[in-house]
């Protein structure tokens, strides 16, 4: 995400094979699978069956500042998970944070 958000990445490049990432990363192939399922789900890869990985063109209405806010929550949200939280316990915490 981040990568792509500085600019190193943009819409249409191509990305390493599940198999290459998980080689170099030295992790397991399904991990690598889940992470880009997700990002998928969530519009940010697009695959084409037989051609690879690629990033996914921006929505109409997103803008860099917009996009940006978007990576902030989703790294905020996959830490929280890494610890046991919910989304509902991050989005209580902010809340919380908006009183003080």
């Amino acid at each position: 995400m981040h990568a792509i958000s500085s600019g190193q990445l943009h819409p249409g490049d191509q990305l390493p094979t599940v198999r290459e990432v998980a080689v170099d990363l030295s992790i397991n192939p399904n991990t690598v699978n889940r992470a880009y399922a997700e990002l998928e789900r969530d519009g940010t890869l697009t695959s084409r069956r037989g051609k690879g990985t690629f990033i996914a063109e921006p929505a109409a209405s997103s803008t860099p500042k917009h996009d940006r806010l978007v990576d902030i929550g989703r790294r905020a949200l996959a830490e929280c998970r890494m610890f046991g939280f919910t989304a509902d316990d991050l989005l209580g915490a902010i809340k919380r944070l908006r009183e003080v």
